[in-house]
Formats: structure tokens, C-alpha cells, sequence
């Protein structure tokens, strides 16, 4: 009954998501791609302090905006009415919470030098006070369209803004080379994404700014605070080894340990799907006692998630060093002993357990308990740890804290859902793709010392080709998690189902 109920807006919301997905992947690409550039049109000097600016500008947003912009999630369906109000509520907070960064800057452009250690991003000041309150707005821009289900205007937004920002960004570096003018190209990206976010709330809701409510704002904001104090920590912990290292060594060496944490953002991208479906069907058996079949869709949703994160981490500890010094220039080469490490998130990040602490919300204390005793760990070990261990140290330091913090919140969590011994049966998919990887990852590292001498392209090729070869065929052999979507009843399915559409569409 409860497919049922579902099935009429399932379509939609699968329309939906495969849109929002596809513009975010679209600006992944642009993320991927921006760095590999910049690493060859600055110094490495250069480049350090570039990630250092973009480091502090980053952090100050997400602290600043302590989780109001995503209330309009919550107040938007619930109030269409009121969507104007909803909006102005966000904008007015997040020029607020701008300003108080900017004013520190302008008057104590210094309180740089007391984080970073060094007088490099001092002259940048105020440009990054600027920076910061013009993000805080136009970030909405993608936020708020998707509130609204507005897919199509998400989907232009997500994808030309970044298109934007990614084209003023190499422009800047191809002619000027320097990071003032890379922080100027990015305000101006950002005094277009405002503009274009203004248009747009204008064209839905009027001159929506002369509708101010102050009960309503005091109510919207009383939602959004307590459950932004769990991001706050979150950034916190997110970003504290890379500011323990930025003031204890140069920037140069800093652009090193930045070019090790590389994210995968495809990676975030497909965990953030699968995590959001995950939350609604967890709430809604949460909210129907059915604690069991909660153990069977977890399972599931990890043993899936394994046989995408597993053999995406295998193929890059085996390629990483050559992929690094083919990406971003033999300079960056030593930042493989930190990637090597790093990339083990890639592997935790598969156990996950937040939709099960979103439907039960006893956990959310235990959760913020932990996060900050794992923060406060965090800030007495790492200064003694860089400085006997170096960098690697401090890459290490932080994946473990983070193992800490999922295996606390993973025991309790397996608790709260009565799991026991008889439920590991469940994740015997599990170990059937972590054999398979490691097949494919001894194949492929059997290629690489094979192909040492060959040019570092052809080398990669041999590398990623015979991991995909192997591991695709173990796939389909023992049909691990997910084989299905793949198969060639499925693809044979999609067409009939195109093809029905293009003559019902040209009849």
C-alpha cells in the first residue's frame, strides 16, 4: 500500500534527481578541471597561498551561514505562500552574517596573520571580507531554486554559474597570474550569481524585499540554528588539519599537502544520492516500526555503495602517484604520500550511518557529543603530531579521527537498530567486491610495473584499463551489488522504453 500511496510522484521525483544530478556533476567537472590548470599557470608559492585564501573564504561561509539557507528545505513546501518572506529571512541573515567577517578584515586585517602564521594573505584582507559576504548571497542561487522544485532554473543555475566562475577564474590566471586578480575574478562571479538570484526571486515573488516579518524571521531562524550547530562542528573538524599545517609550514609546502587531500567530488556526488534516498525510506520504516527491514535496506545501500568506493579507492592507491604527476606536474609529486592516505575516506565513507541518525533523533545528541570530543582531540594532538611527523602526521591524525567518529556513532547506531552477529550475513556482498577489487588492483599493478618505462599517459591507460576489464567481468560473474543496472535486460528496457516515447512523442 505504501508503494502505492508513492508511485504517482515517483516519476517526477526521479526527473528531478536526475537532473539536480546531472548539473552537479557538470560543475564537478569544472572543479576537477580548475586546479589542474592553475597548478601550471602559478608558482607553486603562489599556488599555496591561493589555497589558503580559497581555504579561509570557504570555511568563513559555511560557519557563517550556520545551516539558515537550507530552512527554506523545510519552510518552503510547507509555506509556498510565504515564499518570498522565506527567502528575504535567508538573504537578510546571510548579509548579516557577511558583514561580521568583513568588518574584522577591514579594521584587523591582521587576525590573518594569527591563523595562517605568515604575512602572505594580509594585503588580501579585504577582498576576501568582500569575498565572503558576496558568497554568503550567491551561493542561494543554486539553493533556492531547488527548494522550490524549480528544476529546470536549478539545473541552469548550478551548471552557468559554474561555467562562469570557472571561465572569469582562467582568465584572470592566463592573463594577470596572480591571486589578487584570481579572488577579484571570483567576487566578480559571485556579483553575478547574486544578480542572477535577485532576478530570478523577483520574477517568482515580486518585490518580495518589502515584505519583512520579524516573528517569522525569529521563527525561522529559531529552526535553522540548533541543526546548523552540527555543520559548524562538522566544518570544523572538516578543515583543522589543514590550518594546523598552513601555520606551521610555507606555502609552498602547504600547496603540497593541499594537492594530497584532493577530493573526488564525483565520489560526494553520488554518496549525496544515495544518502538522500536513504533518508526518506529509513524515516518512513523508522516511522512504521519496521526495524528490520531498516538492517536490510542499510545493508544494501553500504554493499552498493562498496562496489563503486572500493574499486574507485584500489585504482587510485595503485595510479595515484602517476595520475598526480600526469594531473598536476612532477612539482606535486610528494603530495602522494598524503593522497595515499587520504583516499582511505573513500572507503570509510562507504559504511554509512546518518539517514539512520536523521529518523531517530536520540542519536543526534550522542552524534554532536562525539563530533566535538573527536574536535577537541583533534586541536591538542595535531600541533605535536605535524611537528614530529611532519605533514603526513597531520593526514593521518585526521583520517583516524574520523574512523573514531564513525566506529562510535556506527556502534551506537547499530544498536539503536537491534542489529546482532545474525545480521552479517546481510553484508556477505560486502566481501564478494572487496575479492574482486583486489583482483583487479594486483592486475592492474602487474600492468604498471610493466609499463614503468612507457610514456606516464600510456602507462595510466594500461593501468585503468585492465583494473575495468577484470573488474567488470567479476562483476557480471558473481553479480555483485548493482549488476542489475547494468545488465543488458536493463539497457534492452530503457530502449523499448525510449524508443515508446519518441513515437508517442512524434505521433
Amino acid at each position: 500500500m505504501t508503494t502505492s500511496a508513492l508511485s504517482p510522484t515517483q516519476p517526477r521525483l526521479s526527473v528531478q534527481a536526475f537532473w539536480l544530478t546531472l548539473s552537479k556533476f557538470v560543475a564537478a567537472i569544472f572543479n576537477i578541471a580548475l586546479p589542474i590548470l592553475l597548478v601550471r599557470m602559478l608558482t607553486q608559492h603562489e599556488y599555496g597561498v591561493y589555497k589558503q585564501a580559497f581555504l579561509f573564504s570557504a570555511t568563513a561561509v559555511n560557519l557563517a551561514t550556520f545551516g539558515v539557507g537550507l530552512s527554506a528545505f523545510y519552510y518552503m513546501p510547507r509555506q509556498p505562500q510565504r515564499g518570498g518572506q522565506i527567502a528575504l529571512n535567508i538573504l537578510l541573515y546571510n548579509v548579516l552574517a557577511g558583514f561580521v567577517p568583513l568588518l574584522v578584515l577591514i579594521f584587523y586585517p591582521q587576525a590573518l596573520n594569527l591563523i595562517f602564521r605568515t604575512g602572505d594573505l594580509q594585503p588580501y584582507a579585504t577582498l576576501l571580507g568582500i569575498l565572503v559576504m558576496l558568497t554568503l548571497t550567491s551561493i542561494l542561487v543554486e539553493l533556492m531554486p531547488t527548494a522550490l522544485q524549480d528544476v529546470r532554473s536549478s539545473t541552469l543555475f548550478v551548471v552557468g554559474t559554474n561555467l562562469v566562475r570557472s571561465a572569469l577564474v582562467l582568465a584572470a590566471a592566463l592573463l594577470f597570474r596572480t591571486v589578487r586578480s584570481l579572488i577579484v575574478a571570483t567576487i566578480c562571479s559571485a556579483v553575478f550569481s547574486g544578480a542572477v538570484l535577485f532576478r530570478y526571486l523577483h520574477q517568482r515573488f515580486g518585490r518580495f524585499w518589502s515584505h519583512f516579518d520579524w516573528h517569522f524571521f525569529l521563527e525561522q531562524l529559531s529552526y535553522a540554528l540548533p541543526l546548523g550547530a552540527y555543520g559548524v562542528i562538522y566544518v570544523i573538524r572538516k578543515d583543522l588539519d589543514n590550518y594546523f599545517v598552513s601555520a606551521l609550514y610555507k606555502p609552498s609546502q602547504y600547496a603540497i599537502y593541499a594537492i594530497g587531500w584532493l577530493e573526488v567530488p564525483l565520489i560526494s556526488l553520488f554518496l549525496e544520492s544515495v544518502a538522500a534516498v536513504m533518508v526518506v525510506r529509513v524515516s518512513a520504516l523508522q516511522h512504521e516500526g519496521r526495524v528490520e527491514d531498516i538492517r536490510r535496506v542499510m545493508a544494501s545501500a553500504i554493499n552498493r555503495l562498496a562496489a563503486v568506493q572500493f574499486p574507485i579507492y584500489a585504482i587510485l592507491l595503485v595510479a595515484g602517484r602517476d595520475l598526480i604527476v600526469f594531473f598536476y606536474t612532477k612539482a606535486y609529486e610528494a603530495s602522494w604520500h598524503i593522497f595515499a592516505i587520504t583516499i582511505t575516506l573513500i572507503l570509510l565513507n562507504v559504511f554509512l550511518y546518518d539517514p539512520v541518525v536523521r529518523a531517530y533523533q536520540h542519536l543526534r545528541k550522542f552524534v554532536l557529543i562525539v563530533r566535538i570530543s573527536v574536535l577537541v582531540s583533534l586541536f591538542i594532538l595535531l600541533a605535536p603530531v605535524i611537528r614530529h611527523f611532519g605533514m603526513t602526521g597531520a593526514a593521518i591524525t585526521a583520517v583516524l579521527a574520523d574512523l573514531t567518529e564513525r566506529l562510535m556513532v556506527g556502534t551506537k547506531v547499530w544498536r539503536t537498530v537491534a542489529a546482532t552477529c545474525h545480521d552479517l550475513p546481510l553484508f556477505a556482498d560486502l566481501l564478494r567486491v572487496a575479492g574482486v577489487t583486489a583482483v583487479a588492483a594486483a592486475v592492474a599493478y602487474a600492468f604498471r610495473l610493466l609499463t614503468v618505462n612507457q610514456p606516464l599517459f600510456l602507462a595510466i591507460a594500461a593501468m585503468g584499463l585492465s583494473f575495468v576489464a577484470v573488474y567488470i567481468t567479476g562483476f557480471y560473474l558473481f553479480r555483485l551489488p548493482g549488476w542489475e543496472t547494468i545488465s543488458k535486460e536493463h539497457f534492452s528496457q530503457i530502449f523499448q522504453s525510449t524508443m515508446t516515447k519518441l513515437k508517442g512523442a512524434a505521433s
